[in-house]
């Protein structure tokens, strides 16, 4: 996992390394360019017939950006720098590093808005962008804007320091203008705004790179740590099989799902589940829905359940649903459930009765609208997973509301759940006080049917495997791989959630072999 940290955190973590450790400022910024440098080395952007353009400003940012250009100028490559700030106007580390550059045949230019300056900007092939590091504030002020104009109007390739300039907090706000960079290189560690919108689609790839901080630096920070999730926090090693295993120990899932018009989704929840390697699935439907679930999938256990006038769960199928809540090693509810008072009413049984594992998705969540002290009633892990719209509706928070990480941590811990936030990018908020950050998946799962997908997935995983959050964590990297692995051929528009089902096998052929 990468940890991403807060502007303010960020800053500390500078403070306990230079202050406490006794390690030069001057070092760590030298680390700090040199390893923007070999990130751009590694990822192919250096060429020796490249016009690359250096644009730096009046803080460490800027001295960073010194010594980007001095490292390029040393190599050979044809590099030209652009400065707000003449040398009366820097300090510190900043001023050591450009005064290293009078001793070198690479002359700063002091930006005065001229023709020349703005063709210097439109004919480079790569723009490092060094002006506004983490702590910006208010509104931007000439020369910045026409600058970072000049740059998003380039076909230059633009590599952000640390942020792109105008990117000013931790939730992903920006100014206008904004840098809109294809590399967001990152010193020591993420910043947390950058993995939100907007400024997530101005960082492009987000790089954190190692610049020498202690060791023990997150030790020592009272703010909470994001962690983005990777392909190597999941190693299939820990999530195999014995040789031993069958139908009935490789997770029994059970999902109460259906009403009238929304067969589908509760099919592919049971679907995903069934693709995620559940052994056992059993389908619990509204009466006359259930001819359509066991014609639609020959792997389903599907279970008819007593029903209210208009196809919902009635309130006495309750019986038959506790008996199979009792049979399964994970439970989820909710995927188009319906919100028909009587069937609320059985959701809200279930959530206070059920002992194993659960996942309340979708429908199932208006159950808990003024009744959320129903979830510190829960003696076995729960998770809810809303998107957006229906955590507000949870939290009464107005429409113009845009809940957060912090909102999903802060339920979290006061309910004793946790909470999957689905979004670009998807938050999952642990009890304990964790919060994972998945940026897997893409725009295309803006479709009917892909939550109710996670919500399969989450359950057939969560039935073989119990450590939490780890394989939370797994099931919701897993979702977004999927539907990664559709992009190129079914592109944004084109992915429906079946196609994500269809996947799971790829996502998860590595998981499950017997144990090495």
């Amino acid at each position: 996992m990468k940890p991403y940290l807060s502007m303010a955190a960020n800053r500390a973590v500078d403070d306990y390394a230079i202050n406490t450790c006794s390690i030069p400022g001057e070092a760590l910024m030298q680390n700090a360019g040199n390893a923007l440098v070999h990130e751009l080395e590694s990822r192919g952007f250096l060429k020796e017939s490249l016009q690359i353009l250096v644009l730096t400003g009046k803080g460490n940012n800027g001295g960073d950006g010194y010594v980007i250009a001095a490292n390029l100028y040393h190599q050979g490559l044809a590099v030209s720098l652009i400065t707000i700030a003449d040398e009366t106007q820097l300090h510190g580390d900043a001023l050591i590093h450009y005064q290293v550059l009078s001793k070198l045949d690479l002359k700063p230019e002091i930006w005065q808005n001229t023709a020349e300056q703005h063709q210097l900007i439109q004919q480079a092939d790569i723009i490092v962008d060094a002006l506004l590091g983490t702590g910006i504030s208010g509104s931007l002020r000439s020369p910045y804007p026409e600058i970072i104009n000049a740059c998003n109007q380039s076909e230059a390739r633009i590599v952000a320091v640390d942020v792109p300039s105008g990117v000013t907090g931790d939730l992903g706000e920006i100014l206008q203008p904004c840098i809109k960079a294809e590399l967001t290189i990152s010193m020591g560690f993420g910043k947390q705004g950058c993995l939100f919108e907007p400024a997530r689609s101005h960082s492009g790839l987000r790089i954190p790179v190692d610049i020498g901080f202690p060791e023990d630096s997150l030790e020592h920070l009272k703010g909470i740590a994001l962690y983005e999730l990777e392909n190597s926090d999941f190693g299939p090693s820990a999530f195999t099989r014995s040789a031993a295993t069958h139908k009935y120990s490789a997770g029994k899932v059970y999902i109460i799902a259906g009403s009238q018009g929304f067969t589908g989704a509760a099919l592919l929840s049971a679907t995903a589940a069934l693709r995620a390697g559940a052994g056992l699935v059993k389908l619990a439907l509204p009466e006359s829905l259930g001819q359509i679930g066991e014609t639609a999938s020959l792997e389903t256990i599907v279970e008819y359940m007593p029903e209210t006038p208009n196809q919902s769960f009635a309130i006495n199928a309750l019986e038959s649903l506790k008996a199979g809540c009792e049979w399964a090693d994970t439970v989820a509810i909710g995927p188009g459930i319906g919100r028909d008072p009587e069937t609320l009413d059985v959701v809200r049984n279930i959530i206070t009765n059920t002992q194993c594992p659960l996942v309340i998705d979708a429908d199932a969540l208006f159950a808990l609208i003024n009744n959320l002290e129903l979830l510190k009633t829960r003696r076995s892990p729960t998770i809810i997973t809303p998107h957006a719209g229906e955590f507000k509706r949870l939290l009464g928070q107005p429409d113009t509301t845009v809940p957060t990480w912090q909102d999903a941590l802060n339920f979290a811990e006061e309910y004793g759940v946790h909470v999957l936030l689905k979004g670009a990018p998807s938050i999952l908020a642990a009890p304990t006080g964790t919060v994972s950050v998945n940026t897997t998946g893409y725009a295309g799962m803006a479709t009917a049917g892909s939550g109710d997908i996670l919500t399969g997935v989450i359950a057939a995983l969560w039935a073989q495997w119990s450590q939490i959050p780890e394989v939370l964590n797994f099931a919701m990297y897993i979702h977004g791989q999927a539907a990664d692995l559709n992009r190129s051929e079914k592109g944004v528009l084109g992915l429906i959630a079946s196609d994500i089902v269809n996947a799971l096998p790829e996502a998860l052929k590595e998981y499950g072999a017997l144990p090495t």
